[in-house]
């Protein structure tokens, strides 16, 4: 059997894997572009930004023990195929240099002026070697995230949302969006949290295996539970914060996607505010980067017949 604190543990680092920048910026726009009609939106988003995501790592898990047997049923070769396609593009050649780029951007970036060139790789350098020290043991990854750098993101995101809920900046207008329902859908959808679901779930079955002799039935329990969990505290987050951007609409005007939560968070909070959401910012990113650097190398080792720490070194 397994204990309620390893679930725990999965549970935060799959929330910390899945909570990227995109899932910190999406809801507050969404929530100030619809208004009044937040709600909506909100049931909208959950779907795909949460149903989603749950429906793929459970379809991962039940289709086989690898990720190719996730799409095997089409043919071996097209499961190959679409899966060396899939990592590779939410990987090394899209995503993770992504990340990077997005951690220093918006966390780093903003507090500085003139040339950041040297600033910037020098960064990169230093953002990169973290998250490789983080992911460099397969079988340390689950316990080093959730120990580490969820609660991080856990007690930074508690306080913005608590302060933007109880304390808001203002009260949501009447928008002009038609369909709200359809425009959280489809927000929802652009975290990306379904694809990464799915090369996730190996990952995570890899840890929930190592040094325990469980059954099936007991694996699919103990995955279901900790996504259940990952996903309840993306539930609180997203309805969070969607919630403050409506209460924005009447307060701020003209705001651009990535502005727009940096200057939520500067009327909550201050200035000491703007620092912890760079924090934040960064260690989503970071957390979204070892799980992306950590699957990628997992899946190829497996593939080429290299060692885990030599793909992950070369990601």
């Amino acid at each position: 059997m397994y204990k309620k604190k390893e679930v725990l543990l999965t549970g935060f680092a799959l929330f910390a894997m899945l909570f990227g920048a995109g899932n910190l910026i999406f809801p507050p726009v969404v929530g100030y572009t619809v208004g009044t009609n937040w709600i909506y939106a909100l049931i909208g988003f959950f779907i795909t930004g949460i149903g989603f995501p749950l429906l793929a790592i459970i379809s991962a898990t039940l289709a086989g023990d690898k990720l190719d047997n996730f799409a095997e049923r089409v043919s071996p070769k097209f499961s190959k195929i679409f899966n060396i396609v899939l990592i590779l593009a939410i990987g090394p050649l899209l995503a993770l240099p992504r990340t990077g780029a997005t951690a220093f951007e918006m966390a780093i970036a903003p507090h500085l002026s003139g040339n950041t060139s040297v600033i910037k790789y020098s960064f990169l350098i230093v953002y990169f070697i973290i998250s490789l020290i983080f992911s460099l043991k397969s079988n340390k990854v689950i316990d080093r995230v959730g120990k580490i750098l969820t609660p991080i993101l856990i007690v930074i995101l508690s306080i913005i949302i608590y302060k933007g809920v109880s304390s808001p900046i203002g009260d949501p207008v009447v928008s002009q969006v038609t369909d709200s329902f359809k425009y959280g859908f489809f927000n929802g959808y652009q975290t990306m949290d379904t694809l990464a679901s799915v090369i996730f779930s190996g990952i995570i079955l890899k840890s929930i295996r190592n040094g325990r002799n469980l059954s099936k039935k007991q694996e699919l329990s103990f995955l279901t539970n900790s996504s259940l969990i990952a996903l309840f505290g993306l539930t609180i987050v997203y309805g969070g914060l969607l919630y403050i951007g409506a209460t924005s609409s009447g307060a701020l005007t003209n705001y651009g996607t990535t502005r727009l939560l940096a200057d939520i968070v500067n009327s909550l909070l201050g200035k000491s505010g703007i620092v912890f959401l760079g924090i934040c910012i960064a260690g989503a990113c970071l957390t979204t980067a070892v799980g992306l650097t950590a699957t990628v190398a997992d899946y190829f080792s497996d593939l080429l017949k290299i060692s885990y720490e030599k793909i992950a070194v070369a990601t």
